[in-house]
């Protein structure tokens, strides 16, 4: 059978943000405010204005230096992380098709909450959309494609079935 990637771990946000974009970001803000700050603030007798010029300089100069370090002398290796993680001993896969497809709605003290649940070939997954769950994809749950009768292939953790990628049939 011929499957296609639906989501995988590389697909996380985590994944796609890079440090050193934050930095630059970080950078190019405090550099912003060091030059209106420059330009707008007026100098008064208890140095307030110097204080901020250096903390706000010092600051981007910083993340600036954070960001050449992270992007020209450091080495990414989230991939290859990634797929030594889906090649491991203590990963499995599983094909077959949904049963037992359950979504629950609970209110919960952070607000309605999604838990979803179902079985593929005798192997029980469930997960929820609460705390960072909205962050990704995956579990942007209640969203109609997981039924009971999809054919799907999951790569899964064996110790807590936490899934790793799930692919479904063309």
């Amino acid at each position: 059978m011929e499957y296609e990637k639906y989501w995988s771990i590389a697909d996380l946000g985590t994944n796609s943000l890079k440090s050193y974009e934050v930095c630059l970001c970080i950078a190019i803000l405090f550099i912003l405010f060091f030059i209106l700050t420059k330009k707008f603030k007026k100098s008064n007798q208890d140095y307030e204005r110097t204080i901020i010029l250096w903390s706000t300089g010092l600051i981007g100069i910083g993340a600036f230096l954070g960001f050449v370090y992270l992007r020209f002398y450091t080495i990414d290796t989230t991939e290859e992380r990634i797929q030594k993680t889906l090649n491991s001993e203590y990963v499995a896969v599983v094909e077959g098709t949904i049963t037992n497809f359950e979504s629950v709605r609970p209110i919960s003290r952070r607000g309605i909450v999604t838990q979803e649940s179902f079985v593929v070939d005798s192997v029980d997954f469930s997960y929820s959309d609460e705390v960072l769950g909205r962050f990704n994809r995956f579990s942007k749950t209640n969203n109609g494609v997981f039924r009971n009768g999809l054919p799907v292939r999951i790569t899964y953790g064996k110790e807590r079935h936490e899934i790793l990628m799930v692919e479904i049939k063309k």
